[in-house]
């Protein structure tokens, strides 16, 4: 009988809760152009050399190239069209003022390991949880978990690690799998979180009561995964303690 009586009242709150999300999300704020990191990956991460990722959007041709490899870092070398920090598929579901940086880093005795940045725009579409793109693109996630890196001077910091797997033939007809990890986490002005959820609360929380909206950034790295060991966390948690510092505000 208690939880009838209480019933009505919990569906008010929850009404209210996404009113105001939704007031949030629709109406004009100040847009805020900083961000709560260095909008940069370095050229080197301690052993790891980083190499500059960019793509070419001709729908014929959709290569990948690194910067060190072509003449010219804005012309695709084999077609001649512009060359770009995003792909095509990223291009057509992000907002035009959204930012994407991508390196591959590299260590002769270590596994490569990818880390990219993604800046929001004005629209809070610019940043959306990564399983939707992984999964939309054909791969699967065989695990989510969440995991705490420590990190020298502060607090360990929560991130999310999803063990990845992709399926797909050969030219030759042959099947293959690759295992491989993605881990992620949010940054705000001030702010860091695993969460999505939290990462909304915070971007409405900022709306609603002081009129701004945050650049958010959405970092994460991947890299190889051998499904047999755990060796790849521990892969993480040494790139991550080695790259923080260089993301930090100076």
């Amino acid at each position: 009988m208690e939880a009838r009586q209480f019933k009505p009242y919990i569906v008010v709150i929850g009404l209210m809760i996404l009113t105001s999300l939704a007031l949030a999300f629709t109406v004009d704020v100040n847009m805020v152009g900083e961000a709560g990191i260095r909008v940069a990956l370095p050229a080197q991460i301690e052993e790891w050399e980083g190499r500059e990722i960019r793509y070419c959007q001709n729908p014929e041709h959709r290569q990948m190239y690194f910067v060190d490899e072509v003449e010219d870092p804005n012309v695709c070398p084999d077609c001649g069209d512009e060359l770009f920090m995003m792909s095509l598929d990223e291009r057509r579901i992000l907002p035009s003022d959204t930012v994407i940086l991508k390196k591959m880093y590299e260590q002769p005795a270590r596994n490569n390991v990818t880390a990219s940045i993604v800046l929001s725009g004005a629209h809070r579409s610019s940043i959306h949880r990564p399983q939707l793109c992984l999964v939309g693109q054909g791969q699967e996630i065989v695990r989510e978990w969440t995991h705490t890196v420590p990190l020298e001077g502060r607090d360990p910091l929560r991130i999310v690690v999803l063990d990845m797997l992709r399926r797909g033939q050969t030219r030759d007809g042959e099947s293959f799998e690759h295992t491989f990890y993605y881990a992620y986490w949010f940054i705000g002005r001030g702010r860091e979180t695993h969460s999505h959820v939290v990462r909304l609360f915070w971007m409405a929380a900022d709306r609603i009561l002081f009129n701004v909206a945050h650049r958010w950034a959405y970092v994460s790295v991947s890299g190889e995964r051998d499904p047999g060991t755990v060796l790849y966390v521990q892969e993480i948690d040494e790139f991550i303690q080695a790259m923080y510092p260089e993301m930090a505000l100076r």
